[in-house]
């Protein structure tokens, strides 16, 4: 079963005018595209050019659609699709591309993965049992 390590710190709270602890998961360092491809080419079986050329062909497209607009569905991962924030108005004329102040990239992780999360084992950083092996992960 998949696992996260967790750890609490103390952080003022602007809003509610206090401090507070906040747990947040540890983010263990990122996979760099290098590693993910050719682990992903040698567990398909597929000869890594190949296997290279496909994504690079994949990831293309999937930009194209997802920057005119499209909402792209990635197998066993979900859809991403283009969003912006933009500034309420008082009327339809005010409103339009000049409030936008944020675009972004929303993401919907689809139900096997969602159903997965919701499975992760989630580990305090303090707590090491013999199931973890002590691999606690460096912050």
């Amino acid at each position: 079963m998949a696992k996260v390590w967790l750890k609490s710190k103390l952080q003022n709270l602007a809003m509610k005018k206090k401090e507070a602890y906040v747990t947040r998961s540890i983010t263990l360092p990122r996979i760099d595209k290098d590693t993910l491809l050719a682990r992903a080419a040698d567990n398909s079986g597929i000869r890594r050019g190949v296997f290279y050329q496909a994504v690079d062909a994949l990831c293309n497209e999937f930009k194209n659609f997802l920057m005119n607009g499209h909402s792209v569905e990635v197998p066993e991962v979900g859809s991403f699709r283009f969003a912006v924030n933009a500034k309420a108005t008082d009327t339809e004329a005010e409103a339009g591309a000049g409030q936008v102040y944020r675009r972004k990239i929303q993401y919907l992780p689809n139900k096997d993965l969602w159903r997965q999360l919701q499975q992760v084992s989630l580990i305090d950083h303090t707590e090491v049992t013999e199931d973890d092996g002590g691999d606690e992960p460096e912050p």
